[in-house]
């Protein structure tokens, strides 16, 4: 497949030169200057009102489609597991439409000002397709999302060869050693297309984004402190060190802007980490995606 065959997708703000990047996601009152906001938060005029106030603030914003929140609701109002929720077609998720209706309204309105918007990724690889296909004709280009557990190797080098961004998912239920797995089949995958951008959702940055880096990863993490106050961990080269002791938790009678304030400036440190590290790697003259050498054989499965 030639470069004119693969689909640019949309996002006025998407600079290929800018790379690794961490997106916060979460409900904050401070943020780090890349986030991720799903548009189950922004149905409300005044929500959207702040989405423009953090874009004209010259934040990088990555809209979620909400479908991860959709079948979350579904499936507790249904009593089914989070994998048969998010396997049905979406004329069967009470909601789906209205989600639909508003991601179209944001896209089409803040496409040129957005990172990139991820594809309703709702009812598996056919319904996504079918999805997909009802965005394109609306002229709008989502990111695809890709499920390796679900979706087999041919589409994932079908979305490959057919776009310049995917985002890889997976990942954020997936128990330690399953997602070490993944990110190193995706990360010896995407060795074999150059173009290709690799967004892993819900993925904390962390040491397996130096031997298999991603191009970007979202998570909620960040805010962990905040959920959890008896929890407070730290890291050092993007590994964790453990929980820290009761004297570095933060006071819960402290102001919780100044909490989240706190948080953002984490994570912005984690990402300038995570950038110096791999720029060191570089120094040595390594990259973070070699092209595949014949000498490897044929990546399996194929």
């Amino acid at each position: 497949m030639t470069g004119a065959d693969i689909v640019a997708t949309a996002g006025g703000a998407f600079d290929r030169s800018d790379t690794p990047i961490y997106f916060a996601a979460g409900e904050s009152s401070a943020y780090p200057r890349h986030l991720l906001l799903a548009v189950n938060d922004l149905y409300h005029r005044s929500q959207e009102k702040r989405m423009v106030r953090l874009l004209d603030e010259g934040h990088v914003i990555l809209l979620d489609s909400g479908i991860f929140n959709l079948t979350n609701e579904h499936k507790r109002a249904t009593g089914c597991s989070m994998d048969e929720a998010l396997s049905l077609p979406p004329d069967e998720i009470q909601g789906f439409d209205r989600l639909f209706d508003r991601y179209v309204e944001l896209a089409t309105t803040y496409e040129d000002r957005l990172w990139g918007y991820i594809e309703l990724d709702q009812g598996g690889r056919e319904n996504k397709i079918r999805t997909r296909a009802r965005l394109h004709d609306l002229g709008l280009n989502p990111i695809p999302v890709y499920h390796p557990l679900n979706d087999g190797w041919d589409y994932f080098d079908q979305l490959a060869g057919g776009y310049d961004r995917l985002c890889f998912g997976n990942v954020v239920q997936a128990n330690h050693p399953t997602r070490v797995r993944l990110l190193h089949t995706m990360w010896e995958r995407r060795r074999q297309y150059p173009h290709l951008w690799i967004h892993v959702l819900g993925l904390s940055a962390c040491e397996w984004c130096l031997p298999c880096p991603p191009d970007s990863c979202d998570s909620s993490s960040w805010l962990n402190s905040l959920r959890y106050p008896a929890v407070r961990t730290e890291s050092a080269a993007l590994r964790r060190l453990g929980e820290l002791g009761h004297r570095f938790l933060y006071s819960e009678t402290a102001n919780r802007d100044v909490a989240c304030q706190m948080h953002a400036d984490a994570m912005t440190h984690t990402l300038a980490t995570w950038r110096a590290l791999q720029d060191r790697h570089a120094d040595f003259g390594e990259v973070p995606h070699p092209a595949r050498d014949e000498r490897e054989g044929e990546l399996m499965p194929s």
